[in-house]
């Protein structure tokens, strides 16, 4: 299937491995000039090689990166058609374990990020006639955690800054959606202690096979998984597709919307 994004631009943010970088590989995939940003020189240039894409490096808890980032984007490439935001990270942990100031950085990075780059991308994407924000926005924005209660909350707020963009942008013909993974084998996820998992002195293998147990569809994704879901809803094949959730897990979230 042809999904008419050759020539398109696109931005992924935390672009360097992972579900970011498989996002800009697929886009470039279907023809997309990609530019990717980071915080690690070193990390950015090989994605970037890797790519063919722009590097840029950038903090998106610093609203002067994100303009700067945004503007020369516009000016390498004169226009910006799709904005990924996939930058931020998991934060665990309960209420007594995680200081004010953590949350608030995972805050500035999640949301307060996407929120600069959505006023940055939309005045050139009006004067294109349309565009595509995109957030990735991990499980527990839908299903509230105790372990996790940093992502939980965070999380949550993106949902609600995503349903709040579509309804403002839609007119504009910017349309903003969100990807919600879980369970997909990354980087990320390589690190993280999963809710409710069992030892029992079991081997590593026997405990991703009871992991794997809870996806109905019985394995964890990859990010190729995700970035499929992304450059649908980047192309005009999903032109009536606005302010909506998707989520790529195999079954495993059991929220209803």
């Amino acid at each position: 299937m042809d999904l008419g994004l050759t020539g398109k631009a696109a931005l992924v943010t935390g672009g360097t491995s992972g579900i970011g970088l498989a996002i800009a590989q697929r886009l470039a995939q279907e023809g997309c000039r990609i530019a990717i940003c980071g915080r690690t020189q070193g990390r950015l240039d090989a994605a970037a090689v890797q790519l063919g894409a722009r590097g840029c490096i950038a903090d998106l808890c610093k609203p002067a990166d994100i303009s700067a980032l945004v503007e020369d984007i516009v000016m390498a490439f004169g226009r910006l058609d799709i904005v990924v935001s996939n930058a931020g990270t998991h934060v665990a942990g309960r209420i007594d374990d995680v200081a004010g100031d953590v949350l608030l950085r995972h805050f500035q990075t999640k949301v307060l990020g996407p929120w600069e780059l959505a006023r940055c991308a939309a005045p050139h994407m009006r004067r294109q006639g349309g565009g595509r924000f995109i957030v990735i926005i991990g499980q527990t924005g839908k299903v509230p955690q105790a372990n996790a209660l940093p992502s939980t909350v965070v999380n949550a707020a993106q949902h609600a800054l995503v349903k709040s963009l579509s309804d403002e942008f839609a007119k504009d013909k910017i349309l903003v959606n969100a990807v919600c993974p879980s369970r997909i084998r990354s980087p990320l996820t390589d690190g993280l202690k999963l809710h409710n998992e069992m030892h029992l002195g079991r081997s590593l293998e026997q405990q991703e096979t009871g992991w794997g147990a809870e996806v109905p569809l019985g394995r964890w994704g990859t990010p190729d998984d995700i970035a499929n879901a992304v450059a649908f809803l980047a192309s005009e094949r999903a032109g009536f597709i606005v302010g909506s959730n998707i989520d790529v897990d195999g079954g495993h979230q059991r929220s209803i919307f």
